[in-house]
């Protein structure tokens, strides 16, 4: 699914390409049962004429502020976004449309449609701030958390506890700090919190800077499913680092790479 980067590049793609001062007139869908606290009728009358002034990214989620309510997009797990003129061909996937009045759309598009409009509804806060933000650390986290027994990747895909962060991205971020992600995070010492922490906003901020090159090259159609990890995420393939045979277990229902030798317990 689309993670932290994805939906930050896709926030900046959207701002890049003009949304601000664009205004809402119509709505179009093929998936009522996607809007939550809202349908396409009611969100027709509540928002029409309204004006876009900003986009915000909240962990996962994209908070679109207008001149008079907000509303939110999730992804889902397939879900991606285009602002293109009505005139565009629009994409077989294409589930939610909002028709603006200089004839541009946002086309919501979701081959499995999972992603959602949300409306009227507040985010759940997390116990640390954004990862890319200054006061991100991970020995910030109360005692009653840095205390438990629960492996450290299951800590960090808990969106309760650390906002925005994903499967790929943890993995990878665990494989730079050498951890394994079974490993309790009552077992982890200041020294290792403190290096994943590093690592954490390391992984983010080399996944940004690849979309915001490849966005200034494909400004009409930028690419939103780059892989820029090291990690070799395929059963038995070599560890970028020692050459070791890639592991592959399951927490907490995710898919999870390790190499048994970098990432020993």
């Amino acid at each position: 699914m689309p993670e932290l980067p994805e939906v930050e590049n896709t926030k900046r793609y959207l701002i890049e390409s003009g949304i601000k001062n664009l205004t809402i007139e119509s709505v179009w869908t093929d998936s009522p049962t996607k809007w939550i606290g809202t349908d396409p009728h009611k969100f027709h009358s509540d928002f029409l004429g309204s004006r876009i002034v900003g986009v915000e990214r909240v962990a996962k989620y994209l908070i679109i502020h207008t001149s008079v309510d907000d509303f939110i997009l999730h992804l889902g797990m397939t879900g991606w976004i285009r602002l293109q003129h009505a005139d565009a061909e629009a994409h077989k996937f294409t589930r939610h449309v909002i028709h603006f009045s200089n004839s541009d759309e946002l086309r919501f598009m979701d081959s499995r449609k999972f992603g959602k409009i949300i409306c009227q509804q507040k985010l759940t806060q997390s116990l640390l701030p954004d990862p890319l933000s200054d006061q991100f650390a991970l020995n910030k986290l109360p005692a009653s958390v840095l205390g438990r027994k629960r492996s450290i990747k299951s800590i960090l895909m808990d969106q309760s506890v650390i906002p925005g962060l994903g499967n790929l991205y943890t993995d990878e971020s665990l494989f730079q700090a050498t951890i394994n992600p079974f490993t309790p995070i009552k077992d982890l010492t200041t020294a290792q919190l403190e290096l994943l922490t590093i690592k954490i906003k390391s992984v983010l901020q080399r996944s940004l800077d690849e979309y915001d090159l490849d966005r200034g090259i494909n400004d009409a159609e930028p690419y939103f499913s780059m892989t820029p990890w090291d990690i070799n995420r395929s059963v038995d393939g070599p560890c970028f680092k020692c050459g070791a045979p890639m592991q592959f277990a399951r927490i907490n229902s995710r898919g999870t790479y390790f190499c048994p030798q970098c990432q020993s317990m």
